[in-house]
Parts: structure tokens; sequence; C-alpha cells
């Protein structure tokens, strides 16, 4: 079967170039790259000059988003299979093969496969690839998916879907721009409208950040997608979940400052420990895996984490003030 790979593309770097070699060391050999991208974002020329493939550049007056942009590659595809990647991601040579496989074997409509970080050599990407909050999902089985998404997180930067789904208007999100949850409305829309989805254990490799403000950044526009997507979503029970917790480490948090301000040494102290028991929970139990670098994993989590829930926050505030 003929697939079509489309990588949105924020800038066209390296980073690309470097996706495009190894799609073109595919074992099944894609029919075509489609990237998309903001008109005047780079020249594309160099970097697909000599690819084995056909690529076909389309490039948008302004940026959409990360999934309409998608769409939008998807729907100008000429394949009935539409494999999405981030442009800063590497893909193995058995990826698209073995993504077809688990689709055809599973009977199912999309497949979301696992995210993998590859730069391991710098502590910020391995603190984002062991943390208890990885925006990279890592699916150990397979897992199918019916009706609603549960808690399982899962991106569109490794993903096979049947094309003919992305022309119902239904499963298309509203754009969040450049604020997280765009991936997981779409999957949640695509859910209700009866489709099933596979999460699965084929990886891609990501060049995740190596700058803890760049992460810090990026979380907190994570978080200033979460109360769009519980608007947009009816309140999904991934988005309630995550709502509470945000909140309350926001509560907790608040409380263990008030109590240090007004003298309250031992019950600020406690409050601020229990923000970080959870993820202490997590790396203990794996110190196999990272050593004693785990133990100072916990607080720059906990710091991700309020820079999401501030993020959230700020977007609750903006939505309350529009009246929506």
């Amino acid at each position: 079967m003929e697939i079509s790979v489309v990588v949105a593309a924020g800038k066209l770097s390296e980073d690309l170039y470097r996706l495009l070699r190894s799609l073109e060391e595919q074992i099944l050999k894609p029919r075509e790259i489609v990237i998309v991208a903001p008109r005047g974002c780079g020249e594309a020329v160099n970097l697909i000059d000599g690819v084995g493939i056909e690529v076909r550049v389309i490039e948008l007056p302004r940026d959409p988003g990360p999934i309409r942009a998608r769409i939008l590659g998807a729907l100008s595809a000429r394949s009935p299979l539409v494999a999405f990647i981030d442009s800063d991601c590497m893909a193995p040579p058995d990826w698209l093969s073995s993504m077809l496989s688990e689709m055809l074997s599973y009977s199912v409509d999309v497949v979301a496969g696992s995210v993998e970080g590859i730069n391991v050599e710098s502590f910020i990407s391995r603190l984002q690839e062991r943390s208890l909050i990885s925006p990279n999902p890592k699916f150990g089985y397979a897992k199918l998916l019916r009706g609603d998404l549960g808690l399982n997180l899962v991106v569109t930067a490794n993903m096979l879907v049947k094309r003919e789904i992305l022309f119902e208007e239904a499963v298309i999100p509203p754009s969040y721009g450049k604020f997280g949850f765009e991936d997981l409305d779409f999957i949640h829309r695509i859910l209700k409208r009866g489709y099933v989805v596979l999460c699965s254990p084929v990886r891609v490799y990501h060049f995740n950040r190596v700058e803890l403000a760049s992460v810090i950044r990026r979380y907190y526009e994570y978080g200033r997608g979460l109360p769009y997507f519980r608007r947009s979503s009816a309140n999904s029970f991934y988005s309630l979940v995550i709502t509470v917790l945000l909140y309350s480490l926001l509560a907790v948090l608040a409380a263990g400052l008030t109590a240090l301000a007004i003298g309250k040494l031992l019950e600020g102290i406690l409050a601020l420990s229990l923000l970080l028991l959870p993820f202490y929970s997590h790396h203990l139990p794996r110190l196999n895996d990272g050593g004693l670098e785990r133990f100072i994993y916990p607080p720059l989590e906990l710091l991700l984490a309020i820079s999401s829930a501030l993020g959230a926050l700020r977007s609750e505030l903006a939505l309350y003030r529009a009246g929506t």
C-alpha cells in the first residue's frame, strides 16, 4: 500500500535534511514527501536537492499550527495512507513498514507510535526523556483505544492515518497556534467519530531541546493549550484529570509559600515536599537507569509542571475575559 509522508516544518533547516535522508532509507519507500511550511521560512531547494524520493513543498501565507498544517498536507497527498512525522525527528529504516504492519494486523484506522529522544548526551535531553511528565510517549505494548483517550498521551510526531478520515470536518480541531494539546484534541475527535486508534511501540527518534530555558517555555506553551482542549473536547477525562492535577499543584505551592512567608517553616517545607513526592516516587525505583543523576530531576520537573500550570491559568483568565 502506498504511503505519503507529511512533515509540518516551522522552518527549513538541517534538521529537516536529516529527516529526509532517513525517509530516503526506508525499507518501504514512501510514494512522496509533502513538506508544509510558512512562506519565507527558508530556502527549500538546497534541502531537497538530491533526495531520491519525490518531495513537494507547500508554502502557506501564515502558520496555521501543526495539526492544520499536517491536515492540509495530507489532503494534498496522493496516497490512501498518510504518515506524520516532525521535522526534528529521524525515522529508523523499518518505520513505515512496521507502522503499516501494525495497522493491517490490528485492522485500525490510526496507528500512534512512540517517540524516543536520541541526543541523550545532553543532561536536559535526558531529563525530558526520563521525566514523569515527558512529552515523548512510549508504549511498551500495542494498546487499542476506542471511544476515549483515557490517560494515554498520543502525539502526531509519529502517526499513520487513513487519509479518508481527514476529509471529515468533525475530526479537525481549531488551531491552537503554538500551544500544546492540539494532538490530543485531534485524536479525541477521531475516537469520538468511532474510529479505532492503536498506540504502538514502533518508535521514531527525536532531537530533544537542550536548553532548560527553552524547555520551560515549551512546557508553558503546553499548559496554555489545556483550557482550549478542555472546552473543545467537551471535558474529556484526560483534560479533566490534568486540569485537576495542575491546579492542585498551584494550590499546594501557594499554601507552602504562604506558610513560609508567615513564619510557619515546618508547614511550608512539608507542603513543598509534598509536591516533589510523585517525582521522587517515579525516579527512585529507576536508579539503575540513570543512577544518582535521577535525584536532580524532580526539582526541575516540578519547575516544568509549575510552568505548565501557570500557562494554563493564563489561558483560563484569557478565556474568562473573552466570555468563553
